[in-house]
């Protein structure tokens, strides 16, 4: 019987570690910006060449929560292909054809500069903060015009959150960055110059 009670805080060291090492996980998100973007009837008189570049790293954070629960935050995909292709897909909806119009064409550079994902803990609830941002530059047969787009999403969770979650929450914060991006009305004026 005395052995027996000696075993006891044991096995619950022994469980304690084997649910702590189960709690380290790594989420492979895809980046792929969901645009709430209106639709349009405009028009460009030059051709639309998009680039797309990005400055961040596949590890862009990692969560930690109040349970002892640990996943990495990685990108899965191409970021730049992606972003570069709803951006493409965006101009189109507002009415640009890119393949049509005079020469020199216009030049659309975008720089994904920010995609973080940081966690802080509170007490039983983690904190999550999702940051996306892009600059533009756009050079025109007779202009130059320079802007940068930022969004944020905060969310609370107490344990964590799924790959699905993650992923979904990433894409509206990428979304509402490169909707801001189409929106701005000094990009679509010169694009129709």
């Amino acid at each position: 019987m005395e052995s027996m009670m000696s075993l006891k805080p044991l096995i619950i060291i022994a469980l304690a570690g084997f649910i702590s090492g189960c709690a380290n996980t790594t989420h492979n998100v895809a980046i792929e910006p969901s645009l709430t973007l209106q639709t349009a009837l405009l028009t460009n008189t030059h051709q639309i060449n998009v680039t797309t570049d990005s400055l961040v790293a596949q590890k862009i954070g990692s969560i930690d929560t109040a349970i002892n629960e640990h996943a990495d935050i990685v990108i899965s995909n191409q970021l730049e292909e992606s972003v570069n292709i709803k951006v493409i897909q965006g101009l189109e909806s507002l009415g640009f054809n890119l393949q049509q119009g005079k020469t020199p064409a216009s030049h659309l550079g975008v720089s994904i500069t920010q995609l973080v994902y940081q966690t802080e803990t509170k007490g039983l609830k983690t904190v999550a903060t999702m940051n996306f941002t892009l600059k533009a530059n756009l050079k025109t047969a007779n202009k130059n015009y320079k802007a940068s787009y930022s969004s944020e999403i905060v969310d609370e969770f107490a344990t964590l959150p799924s790959q699905t979650e993650i992923e979904k929450r990433l894409n509206e914060v990428a979304g509402k960055t490169v909707t801001r991006l189409l929106n701005d009305s000094n990009i679509r004026l010169l694009l129709q110059e």
